[in-house]
């Protein structure tokens, strides 16, 4: 009797201790399970293992936080209210699920609640740096750019190796570096989280952006992935490889051109145009237009379709007025003038191929829009229209009320420097465009720097933004312009093929300065240095750059072309 006593009550015992064991290694073991659903993003799991928590008895605030992170991440905001909305976590996922509530707060449109729910954040973990870079992209969003950066840096100094921290200062740099510096800084955050996706995507097309393909073709195929994301990178990857059959392929994969987003659109129409399928392109670049009204690449790409498939009409219709105006350029207005050329009307042809040839000014002020917005846009465009009717100093003394009014835009910082700049104040207008690039570097708001500073300033700024964003053409060029008044042939030469691989192909300055470079480096015996200047002439006949370097590369016995250049030079000095 005693042994069977002793039996049972061992046997009850074991049953306990294997039940209180298997339930607490199974509340870990589905806390576990379900954080790896999330991350999958697999919804139907997450269901299952939340019912499998409740039924084991699970409080409920060790897993709200992720079944609200799900909710959040579909799009079902309702669901995530109902997990987030009271604020009940454990210690251990209290800062991750305020942080997540003032996500959601945001998304909803409660300002104020999602600033709070960060606090809250702030208080449980003051040194977490996903705290911090949550609290960065909250600034961003609502204008607050310049502490937004304050913040992305205390999240850098908190998690030297946090993926997320490393990954939103990339997303600055991006902005108001370059997009070799970002590169640069998704390839830490790669390092700290090796498996995630998303971070190794966007290295991917940060090295794409870069000018860097073959690592970004490297890093793309290094696992294989279905997603369309993936898909459309290769199909970037491969298009500015030149292998535009494969782009295609890729980028009908991706899914995007059928979710109808513009960059899918303006890539796809892009490819349409290197394989010859011109009426397709133009139909593509027709529809973005609308929508896109002052997407100058757009514009230009319509013009080219249009001008290549019979479309003189339409093109010259459609664009004589925005190539005709400050913000025409380059080569929309020599695509005009080559239409009414086509068209038999060589007056107009004249006016728009003269226009072509003539430098453009860095600043072009942005005419008023009629884009429906909040008060902060009206001002904007209350400013621009001042401005643009030429009322430069009550443009000016709005443009700094507007700044002190939004202190931490930079958008607000480069509209003053705009509205300096055209009253003639240089100094004002560094300052106010130094500030903004602190933030935002684009490239218009270097141009517009570029024109308030000294000559050699100037020079050395583009040169920056051209190392740091070696895919744009434009700075380049003007890089290899600033090296080549420097006596710096080989640099010179080299930015200037950099600028041609990258669109500057069409643009006959580009090819008149590259085959005086050539000429200074005795290239192909001077064959090189005829070709290119060849190349420029056939471009645009009435560009002085052009005849200038056709007359400087013709052998001296070629007595009847350059008395001919001769005559045009002098004929179109007198304008």
């Amino acid at each position: 009797m005693t042994c069977r006593t002793d039996f049972r009550l061992a046997a009850v015992l074991a049953a306990a201790l294997v039940a209180g064991c298997g339930e607490s290694g199974g509340t870990r073991d589905g806390i576990e399970n379900l954080r790896d659903q999330v991350e999958r993003g697999d919804a139907r799991a997450v269901q299952l293992t939340l019912e499998e928590l409740a039924a084991a008895g699970t409080p409920r605030t060790d897993y709200a936080a992720l079944a609200g992170k799900e909710a959040l991440e579909r799009g079902d905001l309702v669901a995530a209210r109902k997990w987030l909305g009271d604020g009940e976590f454990s210690q251990e996922t209290a800062s991750e699920g305020f942080r997540l509530l003032s996500k959601l707060a945001y998304r909803e449109g409660n300002l104020p609640a999602a600033i709070e729910a960060l606090e809250r954040a702030r208080a449980v973990a003051p040194d977490d740096p996903e705290l911090w870079v949550d609290v960065g992209r909250l600034r961003y969003n609502i204008g607050n750019q310049f502490a937004a950066l304050d913040a992305a840096q205390k999240a850098v100094e908190l998690g030297p190796d946090n993926a997320a921290a490393l990954r939103f200062r990339g997303h600055l740099a991006r902005d108001s570096e370059g997009m070799v510096p970002a590169a640069e800084w998704f390839a830490r955050a790669r390092q700290a989280a090796p498996r995630d996706q998303e971070v190794r995507l966007e290295h991917a097309a940060a090295l794409l952006d870069a000018g860097d393909i073959p690592q970004a073709i490297d890093l793309l195929y290094e696992e294989e992935s279905e997603t369309p994301a993936a898909h459309y990178l290769k199909a970037v990857a491969a298009a500015r490889s030149g292998a535009f059959v494969e782009a295609r392929e890729a980028l009908d994969r991706s899914g995007a051109v059928r979710s109808r987003t513009p960059a899918a659109r303006l890539l796809s129409a892009i490819i349409d145009i290197e394989r010859g399928n011109l009426e397709s392109a133009a139909q593509t670049l027709n529809q973005l237009q609308r929508l896109q009204p002052d997407n100058r690449r757009v514009a230009e790409l319509l013009a080219y379709a249009l001008s290549r498939s019979g479309g003189e009409e339409e093109l010259v219709y459609r664009f004589a007025d925005q190539a005709r105006g400050p913000l025409g350029s380059v080569w929309l207005r020599t695509l005009v003038g080559r239409a009414y050329e086509a068209l038999g009307d060589r007056e107009q042809a004249a006016v728009f191929l003269d226009l072509a040839s003539t430098p453009t000014e860095a600043l072009a002020v942005l005419p008023p829009t009629e884009a429906q917005g909040g008060a902060a846009l009206a001002k904007r465009d209350a400013i621009r229209a001042r401005i643009y009717a030429g009322d430069f100093q009550a443009g000016q003394v709005a443009a700094r009320s507007f700044t002190a009014e939004f202190p931490n835009s930079s958008d607000a910082w480069a509209l003053q420097g705009d509205a300096a700049l055209a009253a003639g104040d240089r100094v004002g207008a560094r300052e106010a465009y130094g500030k903004a690039a602190s933030i935002k570097r684009s490239w218009p708001l270097v141009l517009r720097l570029s024109a308030a500073l000294e000559s050699e300033e100037a020079a050395r700024v583009i040169a920056e933004y051209a190392a740091a964003n070696p895919a744009n053409g434009h700075a380049s060029a003007l890089a290899a312009s600033a090296y080549a008044e420097a006596g710096k042939w080989q640099e010179a030469a080299d930015l200037f093929d950099r600028a041609l691989k990258r669109g500057m192909r069409g643009v006959p300055w580009v090819l008149a300065a590259r085959s005086v470079a050539a000429g200074q480096l005795g290239e192909g015996q001077g064959a090189a240095k005829l070709d290119w200047a060849l190349e420029a002439y056939e471009m645009q006949r009435t560009s002085l750059p052009a005849i200038t370097a056709l007359l400087d590369a013709l052998p001296p016995e070629d007595r009847t072309l350059r008395s001919e250049l001769q005559a045009k030079l002098a004929a179109l000095s007198r304008r």
